[in-house]
């Protein structure tokens, strides 16, 4: 090398000795005497396009590519409507900071040669890059315009709206691609992500599976297959395949996302939230892990709800209610709760359900205080005590309860409460007392269908026993980014020993069969709201043969993970069809919550 600059300094406007020496200083990296001489031919020679282009070149050998990219620059400079030029100048581009130069240069090659699929691939893949991704779904939607079976553009553009949080769109492009290209597992299991963030497991489950007997039993296919466990709340075989992927898969992030998930499902707070320090951990600001740590703390963090209510009906019964409550959670696994309302019982002058004096009103203060404590993944106990008062006398209120859950698939609520029967002036100033004995469950048998069935019985201080029977079989039938849709059939059936006309209704025999349709709107994760209908036959043993009538209730959770909640919610009922008016109601009820 010495022997170069000898000759340079005696033969200086030998500019291919020159360009000569500086690849050689490439080749050996250095850098700064390529530098050096590139400062010298410039002043000796100047430039060209030619010339920059030659540096592009050498400066790349050494392993500088920003140099290299500025010498495209000017390059590009010098010939500006050097389509391919353009184009070679944004792939020099590598870091974050060039991103928004990459997008200029490719730019400008689609502009002079427009239909050139290699730059508009080029500048999809810049402008994902940038997460601008209206630039690449719109180089995508150009390509096909061109190249109509162009298979990479049509993935493209499902990744494109997974990308934007276009889930609905996401998945017919997948579904599009797939059905030219169904031999590809890359793109299969990316659908089958898409459809279970739609909340669709039932389908998620059954694309696995058509996975695994064309791709066979892989890494990607467990990991998928315990996201939807975890997911649809079957923690129990979704934990199972994790703890048999976590060996050859520590510090996974997918893997220990489902695994603080399967973990909230299976009730064991204290588990998930060490899982959920393992997670954020190694993606600590990651909108997933802000995300994943909302779900897991909300239902840990103590709280106050201000709670008003009102419901009026076509027996002229008018019931208002005002109360706060709140939680303070000990520890994961325990908290208290208490709270107090005050309940307004009101109906017109004359009314069968008027006190016995005579008087319309009669208000209802009650205050009461309970411990819940999780005793096991698989039980969790509760128990209250207050008091009310109505019309000066005393009245002692508890509860007790217990939530079971032996399988992944089957939740069962017992309680058995007493509380003063307030549902009218009458029965509150007779100081009648209601003894609930009530067992809920919640059968999911698989991923489509859910059955809610109660089973209850009430006794009575004025001597009446009530009995009740429910059972309510429902179907998944659409999940969707925006709406959720079941449907399902219900009946309901309850009898009093007698009716003693004490202010309430107790016919011996009511039975009521319905059609039902719940569905849910997302407005984000955040905000929802979801509306109930059923309608059908119904008939107590007062009415010579069935009338129809109906339900719709609609209510609004905004907040479902912020420190403030708003819970709104308003019902209508109708119940007629025969000679008389029928009966009919109006509800309306609010909560707001503060969490802390």
């Amino acid at each position: 090398m010495p022997r170069y600059r000898t000759y340079l300094t005696q033969r200086p406007q030998d500019k291919d000795v020159m360009l000569e020496y500086m690849e050689l200083e490439a080749e050996r990296g250095d850098t700064q005497a390529v530098q050096e001489y590139d400062a010298l031919y410039r002043q000796r020679f100047g430039t060209s396009k030619e010339y920059w282009l030659r540096m592009a070149d050498l400066y790349a050998l050494g392993n500088h590519p920003a140099a290299a990219s500025a010498a495209l620059k000017e390059a590009a400079r010098l010939a500006p409507q050097d389509h391919a030029l353009f184009y070679r100048l944004a792939q020099s581009y590598s870091t974050d900071k060039e991103a928004s130069d990459a997008a200029d240069a490719i730019e400008h090659a689609v502009v002079l040669d427009p239909t050139n699929l290699e730059y508009l691939r080029s500048r999809a893949d810049i402008a994902a890059w940038r997460s601008d991704y209206a630039t690449a779904l719109d180089s995508y939607r150009r390509i096909l315009a061109i190249a109509p079976d162009d298979p990479g553009a049509r993935l493209g553009i499902a990744r494109v709206h997974y990308w934007r949080s276009q889930l609905d769109d996401s998945a017919r492009a997948y579904r599009d691609y797939l059905a030219r290209q169904p031999g590809v597992a890359t793109a299969s299991m990316e659908y089958i992500v898409v459809v279970t963030e739609l909340g669709d497991y039932a389908r998620a489950m059954e694309l696995l599976e058509a996975y695994k007997t064309r791709f066979g039993d892989n890494l990607a296919y467990r990991k998928q297959k315990a996201r939807v466990l975890a997911w649809a709340e079957r923690p129990t075989p979704a934990l199972d395949l994790i703890t048999a992927l976590e060996p050859e898969l520590r510090d996974d992030y997918e893997l220990g996302y489902t695994r603080t998930i399967a973990l909230h499902y299976a009730h064991r707070p204290r588990d998930a939230l060490a899982s959920l320090a393992d997670v954020a951990r190694l993606r600590l600001d990651s909108k997933e892990t802000a995300d994943l740590t909302r779900f897991i703390y909300t239902p840990l963090r103590s709280n106050a709800t201000l709670n008003l209510g009102y419901e009026s009906a076509s027996d002229n019964i008018t019931l208002r209610h005002a109360g706060l409550a709140g939680e303070y959670v000990i520890n994961p696994e325990t908290r208290l709760f208490g709270g107090t309302d005050r309940q307004s019982i009101d109906t017109k002058a004359g009314s069968p359900y008027a006190r016995p004096d005579g008087g319309t009103t009669v208000g209802y203060n009650r205050a009461w205080l309970g411990v819940q404590h999780r005793m096991s993944p698989r039980l969790s106990l509760d128990a209250q005590i207050g008091g009310g008062t109505a019309t000066g006398d005393s009245r002692f209120l508890y509860e007790l309860g217990a939530d079971l859950q032996p399988r992944d698939e089957l939740a069962l609520r017992l309680s058995r409460r007493q509380d003063l029967f307030a549902v009218s002036p009458r029965a509150a100033a007779l100081g009648i007392e209601r003894r609930a004995n009530t067992l809920d469950a919640t059968w999911t048998s698989d991923l489509r269908y859910t059955v809610a069935g109660r089973l209850a019985y009430d006794t009575f201080s004025d001597g009446n026993d009530r009995w009740e029977a429910e059972l309510a079989p429902r179907r998944a039938i659409l999940r969707t980014q925006r709406l959720n849709l079941d449907l399902g059939v219900s009946g309901r059936w309850f009898g009093f020993d007698r009716d003693p006309g004490n202010g309430y209704y107790a016919p011996s025999l009511y039975q009521r069969y319905a059609l039902t349709a719940f569905t849910y709107w997302k407005i984000s994760d955040d905000d929802g709201v979801s509306v109930a209908v059923s309608y059908g036959p119904y008939k107590d043993n007062t009415q010579s043969g069935f009338r129809r009538g109906g339900d719709i209730v609609a209510e609004g959770f905004f907040g479902l993970y912020r420190d403030w909640f708003l819970d709104v919610k308003a019902g209508f009922s109708s119940y007629g069809g025969g000679p008389t008016a029928g009966y009919r109601s109006r509800t309306f009820e609010l909560g707001l919550t503060r969490r802390f």
